[in-house]
This record gives structure tokens, C-alpha cells and sequence, in this order.
């Protein structure tokens, strides 16, 4: 669903959708386990980073053909809420909701979660979008109320970032529907450079 619905010959909608008859005909490995769509239903709604949404979809809704119902029929379909390396089909701000400057610097805590063998290059080099579409963070720590994805939880290094500096240099953020933010960085780049950050701590909280 993040990337590789393209090769899988998947259709899917500008946000992010697929119709789960096909996938489950398709058959990639990792869904080899799942044998129908009450099973997928029961993944949405019992995985903890509530990483994917079900909803109905039209044929009209695709780019390409689909041809699993009539123009007049809803299609069961299934996305992942966020994390697509997928370009070119995906719309950013159909798939995500995008955040004016304000919403951004009201935004009480925006932090990515990496590793320390990955620090040395980050503090020079910035934080990269790497092969996704964008760079993730996360509303906060793992654990704390609310905070349920944006980053893994082996994560030895948080980089926390100065919102209102992002949001007066115009630097856009998504959030998406499982409450994980969102940027393409400065000017699209996919870079979002160590002057953007405001502090970084280790797991003990020791900056």
C-alpha cells in the first residue's frame, strides 16, 4: 500500500486507496497470511499505529480502469494513512490534511525519532525524506497520551523542531490521519536542514 502497488499493477486513487478484492487477488507475500477482507477489517482496526483506513470508493475515483464494479457501485477499498514512497499518483493534500503556518506554530512538540549512528550525519547534512515522499515526525514521544505513530520505538535520538521557525520560513506540514506529521521540507527539497531544529535529546531526555 506504501510502495509497491505500482508493480503489483494495483489501481489507486490520488489518495492512496486500492480496492481490497484486488489486492487480496494479487496476493504479494505479507498478505499471503490474510485469506479475507473480515481479516483486513479486523488489521485496521486492531493495529496500534492505526496505520490504515477502509472506505468505499468509486470507479470514477481511479485514474486508470477498475474493474471490479460498475461506474454505479461503491468498491471496498484500503490505504495506508501515511509513509508512501509511491510518486506521482499520490496527491500529498488529498491523502493528508495540510497545515496553515499557524496550525504549525501552535503545534506544542513536532519531533523525529532516529538513531545515534545516524546523529553524526543528520546534525550536518539535516533530516532527509530519504526514498519516501516525506520526512516523519511525531506530536511527541512514544507513549506519551495520544501519541500513537510517527516514529519507531527502538528510536535512541529525538530531534525536536522549532515550529514557529518552520512556520515563518513557510515550510509545509500534513498531518495525517493517524496523527503523524508531515514535510517535503525547505522548498520542496526533501531536506529539512540542522537550522530548523531546536533541540535533541537521547532517550533519558539528556540534550
Amino acid at each position: 500500500l506504501r510502495h509497491q502497488a505500482i508493480n503489483l499493477k494495483l489501481p489507486m486513487t490520488p489518495d492512496g486507496y486500492v480496492p481490497v478484492e484486488l489486492l487480496l487477488q494479487h496476493q504479494p507475500p505479507r498478505l499471503q497470511c490474510v485469506a479475507s477482507i473480515s481479516e483486513i477489517e479486523d488489521v485496521v482496526r486492531t493495529n496500534d499505529k492505526q496505520r490504515f483506513k477502509l472506505a468505499e470508493k468509486f470507479a470514477s475515483d481511479f485514474r486508470e480502469p477498475v474493474t471490479v464494479a460498475s461506474l454505479e457501485e461503491p468498491i471496498r477499498c484500503i490505504r495506508a494513512n501515511q509513509g508512501h514512497s509511491i510518486k506521482g499518483i499520490i496527491d500529498p493534500e488529498a491523502l493528508l490534511q495540510l497545515l496553515s503556518p499557524e496550525d504549525v506554530a501552535s503545534i506544542p512538540t513536532i519531533v523525529h525519532g532516529t538513531y545515534s549512528e545516524a546523529w553524526e550525519s543528520i546534525q550536518t547534512e539535516g533530516l532527509r525524506q530519504m526514498k519516501r515522499t516525506h520526512i516523519h515526525f511525531a506530536e511527541g514521544l512514544p507513549g506519551e497520551d495520544g501519541v500513537i505513530s510517527g516514529m519507531r520505538k527502538s528510536c535512541d535520538v529525538y530531534i525536536f523542531v522549532d515550529a514557529s521557525r518552520c512556520a515563518t520560513a513557510g515550510i509545509p506540514f500534513l498531518r495525517s490521519d493517524n496523527g503523524v506529521l508531515l514535510t517535503s521540507g525547505v522548498d520542496n527539497t526533501g531536506v529539512l536542514p540542522p537550522t530548523y531544529f531546536s533541540h535533541v535529546t537521547d532517550r533519558s531526555g539528556m540534550i
